[in-house]
């Protein structure tokens, strides 16, 4: 983690320091101070974390919190010490709104306006598989002395999960050929979310395996291709259902109206598995209708019985495809069902 001057924290709990980004420039003299304890938490539901999600770093500087008054003018700010996600921040009296950035990339110790904090664009590609970035906001009346805060924070990213594989396919041609699976990934992939967790439709420019796989710097979040293809059907007596949980992720699509267009536009986000059978690449892509933040797409089971489609962005013929998306809020664990 970069250090970040005045604000670098050489105690187990982080503390407000005077420089020209000073909050207390920005209260009048006479004002009545008071000390906050903020406490940031993920909030994760049990059943929508896996040893594959990222967890609020413990590096110096991986938690910051910003504090505004009514005006939105910031009026506080620090960040955590290393192994600590408590935080003392001396602040005035008053209504107050507290902001917790978890595991960004971004210094944000000279941001002075609440305004220009939440016009702020965060981006898939900043993010890992164990440090992803998160946000969230509490409001707080401070009274004079010792008071404390807990903000939730969100992840920008959605999950998605695929845990099972089935060949089932009806064809007495088709089980008689071999079947192998070769990758899982996500396609059309928006690459931001602004810091308010809402993206505007056709507002990003950064769009990752657009209608196709392609290599890029997000490969580790929304990609896995296999170095080796694995076999699920060696003839039709010879089936082997593939059990190996995947888990992708990709931030909020907004796209509310899907496109077949072989020219790129904004279209949903797709979850395929590429395969071949008897040695013709097929794909079978699943439509994640707009992924939000923070959210769990959970498929147990794909159930594979004809034949998948010639490009990863196009969607397999009715009857060919049986699968089941469970939808978790990663913070309340409330979930539903979605047929495909």
């Amino acid at each position: 983690m970069f250090k970040r001057g005045l604000f670098m924290a050489f105690v187990a709990i982080a503390t407000l320091a005077c420089s020209k980004e000073n909050p207390s420039e920005q209260v009048p003299e006479g004002t009545q101070m008071a000390t906050l304890e903020v406490n940031v938490s993920d909030g994760v539901a049990t059943r929508a974390t896996s040893v594959k999600d990222s967890q609020i770093g413990t590096a110096t500087g991986d938690i910051q919190v910003l504090v505004f008054n009514s005006a939105g003018n910031l009026v506080g700010f620090g960040e955590n010490a290393a192994s600590s996600s408590n935080i003392s921040i001396s602040v005035p009296t008053g209504t107050v709104k507290c902001y917790a950035v978890v595991n960004s990339s971004e210094d944000l110790s000279s941001v002075s306006k609440e305004s220009t904090l939440t016009s702020k664009v965060s981006y898939l590609k900043n993010n890992s598989v164990t440090k992803m970035e998160m946000i969230g906001s509490a409001s707080k009346t401070i009274a004079a002395g010792a008071n404390s805060v807990s903000i939730p924070v969100k992840r920008f990213a959605a999950k998605v999960q695929i845990d099972k594989i089935t060949p089932a396919f009806t064809a007495p041609a088709h089980k008689a050929q071999e079947f192998k699976l070769t990758g899982i990934y996500l396609v059309n992939v928006n690459g931001s979310c602004p810091y308010t967790l809402t993206s505007a439709a056709g507002a990003s420019d950064y769009w990752y395996n657009k209608m196709k796989y392609v290599s890029g710097d997000c490969n580790a979040l929304i990609s896995d291709k296999l170095s080796s293809p694995v076999t699920l059907q060696a003839s039709a007596d010879a089936v082997t259902p593939y059990t190996t949980s995947h888990y992708l992720y990709c931030y909020p699509n907004p796209v509310t109206t899907d496109s077949s267009s072989s020219s790129w536009s904004n279209r949903y986000t797709r979850l395929v598995v590429e395969t071949t059978l008897g040695g013709t690449t097929y794909y079978y892509p699943v439509n994640i209708q707009t992924p939000a933040a923070n959210t769990l797409y959970q498929i147990t089971n794909m159930k594979i019985t004809g034949l998948g489609s010639d490009s990863p962005d196009k969607l397999v013929e009715k009857g060919s495809l049986s699968v089941s998306i469970t939808v978790t809020d990663w913070s309340t664990g409330f979930s539903k069902e979605v047929e495909y």
